[in-house]
């Protein structure tokens, strides 16, 4: 099984627990996207949906926004299944909440928008022994 992430960041600032001891944005920024993976990796569930995946690789994209509260909203997902597009929804929308971070002096947090492919590799199994799912790492 191969599952790879990759996120786009936009200008405003959110962090998670384990990232807000970052020295700076970048470090912060770097800290999240793999709070992220790790996160994705950890809870996208192949095996429930390896039936409705096609042979090879998968592509979910999704794109959603971070609410001010930090929470993850309106998931948009494209794929060549919509049981994948529900696994990515469910996933994503299980994410811890995000803390927000008060940008300039009006203290005010606005939605951030962000993309995340979600990728991964179905083999079809060449004998009864093999679920179909090659975990070929990174």
């Amino acid at each position: 099984m191969l599952l790879t992430c990759s996120i786009s960041f936009s200008q405003s600032k959110f962090i998670t627990k384990k990232c807000k001891n970052a020295s700076n944005e970048r470090i912060r920024k770097n800290c999240i996207i793999n709070e992220i993976q790790a996160f994705v990796n950890a809870n996208y569930d192949i095996a429930a949906i390896a039936t409705d995946a096609k042979p090879g690789k998968n592509r979910i994209y999704t794109r959603f926004k971070i609410h001010p509260t930090g929470k993850i909203v309106d998931i948009q997902t494209k794929s060549s299944s919509f049981s994948l597009e529900v696994e990515a929804i469910r996933v994503l929308e299980s994410f811890p909440y995000l803390i927000p971070v008060p940008v300039g002096n009006n203290d005010q947090i606005q939605e951030d928008i962000y993309t995340l492919p979600i990728v991964f590799e179905v083999q079809k199994p060449e004998n009864n022994d093999n679920d179909g799912i090659t975990n070929t790492g990174y």
